[in-house]
């Protein structure tokens, strides 16, 4: 498209000019309208602007951090040079913006249209538009309603211009009869007039009484409020008042007697009793002598647009509301599957240590293995709120790579034995063997891809090729190309794309006759990118496909035993324990005492918490497992008996299978001392038992909501890490803040042992408390120096204790610095 004309951009400032609008900033009176165009059109970003010979700036917008851009950046220098609305459904296919920088950045825009702004003269001033990052089509009512809100958005502009040339235009009329006196005096209530005639052509216009009577109404107001015109003249303005108003109603118009202007948006009462809402001004009009000799209203009608706004809020609040039954569903949901996978897992686990017969076991450990990534999988779908924000927790660890491809073919030979296909995988020699990264979210990877490639495979072959891509990585860092490849029904070329759409297949065709959600792909590619990797997919209809995925991992030297989360220093549980059980699944209830009863511990069963209550009125018990979802009495409602009513102090477990942190949260609030997600392991199972039973137990703390620990029990950073939201700046930042606060309250609590300032000692101690929370270290030091009392203790049992917390202050030192070892390396890195 040609470079307008030189002359039509003089023309459209002039018009710019004319309409006062030309310097003027962001206006919020026009929010309403654009969230309005945002929502019909279904984008988000939508926008209201205006456009001169350098620069295009926005009246009002949504989806968008800034107010201007230069107008050889803006879709909309294209927009304002035609009549109609314009679309570009696929910027990067546009030869007028392809090379937009808005349009080649990441994320950047795909997806345009506007309607241009004219104004009275003709010319076009700005632009009415919506923008997605996502290439689409507006529907034809979309359009039409595009078109509808650019003229109202003009008619909005229109009405302003109007207004404020009658403004200036009144303001010249009272100066002029201010110096005319009498004379001129006469004039003005002919001016007046004419004034009125032209306002009321776009306005609602009311005449009142300096004390609030009806003088004059114009059929404009008259069709708003929906009121005949005898029945409001001489009537009091509180006639279109609701009771609440009228309580302010003497104040109001104490204010315009004393000729003070009141404008912004008002509330009246329809006739019917509906509210109507109107953008006016109460314009005091006064006499030579500074009087007020009446009151004129000069209104606009914006009930649709409060509607609209109401509207929204509304939208906003089912959506939040739908959110909380979405957490609910996925809760309820989350119990019921892990609850049969729990059995599954834990009852397979028995069977591995009791079957002896190769065969059977190598059958055994493919169910757990296929056990365990089922629950990976169902954990991803169940989670929906952090597939949608795109937040995928990974769990970084030593892992033998070998190992999880054999486990992987294992899985999948038999599948691929049914189908007589040929399922192989090469590795190539320079592939290291042991890798850091998250074994679980590769295997679940691999069985998506290569179980699709079996799925979509006839006849043939289904090939795994493993290698490190090119020359590219490090000593310690390499990138892992994963190649499968088939021989199945291919891919169209321009279906391509689409397969790694949620909820979407390539054909429709294939769904209904192959089956699947069409989540897989799609979690593939945000595990995999989530991981600073890559996935590409070729394909030829008829002759197979091949995807390669490329993820960079850190590559280890020799293999790490891995750790349980749930081990424990130290000796393990020596003595034989009394263990109440209340869960009311029986499944669980045999698992859990198979596991428990093997170890030699004494189980007993509650079906539900009111069984439990009796075995703990009848029984001591040194531990108490307690669903949370039980039958007549629930695991909450039973802990605060137990803990209020019977006073009873053991160790209690929450179990459920319920996966949200607020969840853990709320158990550890009601009273219980740790929490366990069904399905756990036996050694997650087990490691509970130590950590609770053995070398003493432990005492009630938060951290036991949390399963992965820190070196050896001095500090537990879960709840940093949960804080931090993934923020290693943050984290670092806290650790530096904490060691910093912990320096100067230790130079405060030895002055205060120095001067035997006891009420010092304690207070210190107690503030002390909190910040050894964030960092989930041991308080057993901060609450024996709290606890001292004057008299009780002398001056050396004081000092004994303070170097026991400096003793431990002096290991957490040592372990925090090494976690943050670069800002320590680097005094200006991380602060």
């Amino acid at each position: 498209m040609n470079d307008p004309h030189p002359n039509e951009e003089i023309w459209r400032i002039q018009t710019l000019l004319s309409y006062n609008i030309l310097d003027t900033p962001y206006e919020e009176d026009f929010d309403g309208l654009v969230q309005l165009i945002s929502i019909i059109c279904e984008s988000p970003i939508a926008i209201i602007s205006m456009i001169d010979e350098n620069r295009q700036w926005y009246k009002a917008k949504v989806g968008i951090a800034f107010n201007e851009v230069q107008r050889e950046e803006s879709f909309c220098q294209h927009t304002v040079l035609q009549d109609g609305i314009l679309e570009i459904e696929d910027a990067k296919l546009d030869d007028r913006v392809k090379d937009n920088p808005h349009v080649t950045v990441s994320e950047g825009i795909r997806f345009y249209a506007g309607a241009p702004l004219k104004a009275d003269n003709g010319h076009n001033i700005g632009t009415v538009c919506v923008v997605d990052t996502k290439p689409k089509k507006l529907r034809p009512d979309q359009r039409k309603a595009l078109q509808i809100l650019a003229d109202q958005v003009m008619s909005l502009l229109e009405a302003r211009k109007k207004n404020e040339e009658l403004r200036k235009e009144l303001s010249i009329v009272l100066d002029r009869k201010i110096e005319e006196a009498e004379k001129q005096l006469l004039q003005k209530e002919g001016e007046y007039d004419n004034l009125l005639k032209a306002i009321k052509l776009n306005n609602g216009v009311i005449e009142f009484s300096p004390e609030g009577k009806i003088l004059k109404v114009n059929k404009n107001f008259l069709n708003s409020i929906g009121y005949s015109k005898e029945e409001l003249l001489e009537k009091q303005h509180s006639i279109l008042l609701n009771e609440e108003q009228k309580e302010d109603y003497c104040n109001f118009w104490q204010e315009l007697k004393k000729g003070k202007s009141r404008g912004g948006r008002f509330m009246r009462r329809h006739k019917n009793g509906s509210e109507v809402w109107f953008q006016a001004t109460y314009n005091p009009i006064l006499d030579l002598d500074d009087e007020v000799i009446k009151v004129i209203k000069i209104a606009q009608d914006i009930t649709a647009e409060i509607n609209a706004q109401k509207e929204i809020q509304k939208a906003k609040e089912t959506a939040e509301s739908l959110n909380v039954h979405k957490d609910n569903f996925i809760a309820n949901v989350s119990h019921e599957i892990r609850t049969p996978i729990h059995a599954i897992l834990g009852f397979t686990e028995l069977l591995l240590e009791q079957e002896s017969i190769e065969g059977k076991l190598n059958y055994l450990k493919s169910i757990k293995t296929a056990g365990d990534n089922l629950l990976f999988i169902i954990n991803d779908i169940l989670d929906l709120s952090k597939i949608d924000a795109g937040i995928i927790e990974m769990d970084y660890s030593v892992f033998d790579l070998k190992q999880v491809v054999r486990n992987v073919f294992s899985i999948l030979h038999l599948k691929a034995k049914q189908k007589e296909i040929a399922l192989t995988y090469e590795f190539q020699e320079q592939v290291p063997q042991y890798l850091v990264g998250d074994k679980n979210r590769l295997t679940q990877i691999l069985i998506n891809l290569l179980g699709n490639a079996i799925k979509f495979t006839a006849q043939g072959s289904v090939k795994l090729g493993i290698g490190l891509q090119g020359s590219t990585g490090t000593k310690d860092r390499g990138y892992v190309e994963f190649t499968v490849t088939d021989t199945g029904i291919g891919i169209a070329e321009e279906k391509l794309d689409k397969i790694f759409q949620r909820f979407s297949q390539a054909d429709e065709a294939i769904s209904r006759k192959f089956g699947g959600t069409g989540l897989g792909l799609n979690i593939s590619k945000q595990l995999i990118e989530k991981q600073d990797g890559s996935i590409e997919v070729s394909s030829e209809i008829g002759k197979g496909s091949t995807f390669k995925v490329v993820i960079p991992y850190k590559i280890s030297e020799n293999p790490i035993a891995e750790k349980s989360p749930y081990s424990v220093e130290g000796e393990s549980i020596t003595r034989k324990a009394n263990i109440l059980v209340c869960e009311d699944n029986e499944l669980n209830q045999k698992l859990i005492k198979a596991i428990l009863s093997e170890k030699g511990h004494h189980v007993d069963i509650a079906s539900n918490g009111n069984i439990g209550l009796e075995f703990l009125a009848k029984n001591q018990y040194d531990l108490v497992f307690m669903d949370i979802q039980m039958p007549e009495k629930d695991g909450y409602e039973t802990t605060r008996e137990i803990r209020n009513t019977m006073d009873l102090k053991m160790p209690i477990i929450a179990l459920s299978a319920n996966f949200l942190n607020s969840e853990k949260v709320k158990c550890l609030e009601r009273g219980m001392n740790d929490y366990l997600s069904k399905p756990f392991g036996k050694e997650e199972l087990e490691g509970l038992l130590n950590r609770w039973l053995g070398s003493g137990g432990r005492k009630l703390t938060n951290a036991g909501v949390n399963k992965v620990r820190e070196t050896d029990d001095v500090v537990f950073l879960n709840n940093l890490e949960e804080f931090s939201g993934g923020n290693e700046e943050f984290k670092a930042e806290m650790i530096l803040l904490f060691i910093e606060q912990s320096e100067r309250m230790l130079q405060d609590l030895e002055k205060s042992v120095e001067q035997n300032d006891f009420k010092s000692i304690k207070s210190t101690a107690h503030k002390f408390k909190s910040s050894f929370g964030i960092i989930g270290a041991d308080t057993e030091n901060l609450n024996n120096l709290e606890e001292i009392q004057e008299g009780e203790v002398n001056q050396k049992e004081v000092e004994e204790l303070l170097k026991a917390l400096k003793d431990q202050l002096k290991k957490i030192f040592f372990i925090l610095k090494k976690i943050n070892k670069p800002q320590y390396e680097n005094p200006t890195g991380g602060r």
